[in-house]
């Protein structure tokens, strides 16, 4: 991440907002990216005072890093950054601005993918007032559950001992922001600030998935289901556990059949949200993979993924 830290840590720095706790947490990389940020933060003697850069006692990984940051937290709302990302200097004086004077629990701002050579905004939902329609509508995807675009007022987090799963680095933030929103309130927007998404970052998680994140993802949604499972009010929530489960397991489709018949045995019950999802849920490669599935045409989709995997290796 040293070829990203600076850019990061000064976009951070540089935010209008003055009242600001800033928490670096170092999940001992093996480059150089904490010297690098220390040497940025000489730039910003007013932030000083204001930044702690804590050190995690062995590479614990994203869930575990997000964990210490919420509990170690001490603001009234807490925002994810992510290393390799950045933000318009004027995003978090604009979302806290927004916070304060409409009182959300949650507020969400726009993000703009940023890849090697060009920049393109998403477009922001439509969202409905609350985060409980929210969830409950969430398998036709009107919100990605992102960390590090949703500003939280901290007491969600500490009055329903709100934190990532513990071991689950793929889809933490699924797994944190489904509980957030059930048990958050109000909700609100930005649309004139945005957080910028690194898509070039080769190395980042979600540029492919390993058989590991996978059963991450399976293992999410099972916690997932059985947190909704627990309340009162589950049935309200039953298409979006189902659709979580669908996204986990559609995953094990790749370029081998001993995928698609693991796929067969996981969550068959999820089947039945296939008809209620929307295709925007999925990439342009997900999206040929779900119509696959829809169709029941995923050996199709299999034998595709293995002439461009024996293409781009040519």
């Amino acid at each position: 991440m040293s070829q990203y830290i600076e850019r990061c840590a000064r976009s951070l720095f540089e935010q209008t907002l003055d009242d600001i706790e800033y928490l670096f947490i170092n999940d001992c990389t093996p480059d150089n990216s904490i010297e690098i940020l220390e040497e940025v933060i000489k730039d910003y003697p007013q932030r000083i005072s204001q930044t702690r850069i804590l050190k995690m006692s062995t590479n614990s990984r994203q869930a575990a890093v997000r964990r210490h940051g919420i509990k170690l937290a001490k603001g009234d709302y807490i925002i994810h950054c992510d290393a390799d990302d950045w933000v318009d200097t004027d995003l978090y004086a604009k979302m806290y601005e927004k916070a304060k004077y409409t009182n959300p629990d949650v507020v969400i701002c726009p993000i703009c993918d940023e890849y090697k050579d060009y920049s393109q905004n998403r477009k922001m939902p439509t969202l409905p007032e609350t985060c409980r329609e929210v969830l409950r509508d969430w398998y036709q995807y009107s919100v990605g559950m992102f960390a590090w675009n949703k500003l939280v007022k901290r007491s969600i987090y500490v009055e329903h001992d709100l934190l990532p799963y513990e071991g689950i680095n793929m889809w933490e933030d699924n797994g944190l922001f489904l509980r957030v929103f059930y048990y958050a309130n109000g909700l609100s927007s930005i649309s004139d600030a945005y957080y910028h998404y690194n898509r070039a970052n080769q190395k980042a998680m979600t540029r492919s998935y390993s058989n590991e994140a996978v059963r991450q993802m399976i293992e999410c949604a099972l916690r997932i289901d059985a947190f909704f499972k627990d309340k009162p009010d589950m049935e309200e929530f039953k298409k979006t556990s189902l659709a979580l489960k669908f996204y986990a397991r559609i995953n094990l489709i790749t370029d081998n059949y001993k995928g698609l018949r693991e796929y067969r045995k996981t969550y068959p019950e999820s089947d039945e949200i296939i008809p209620y999802i929307n295709l925007n849920a999925f990439s342009k490669k997900g999206k040929i993979r779900f119509l696959a599935v829809k169709y029941k045409m995923a050996w199709l989709f299999i034998i595709l993924f293995k002439i461009k995997k024996i293409l781009s290796n040519s």
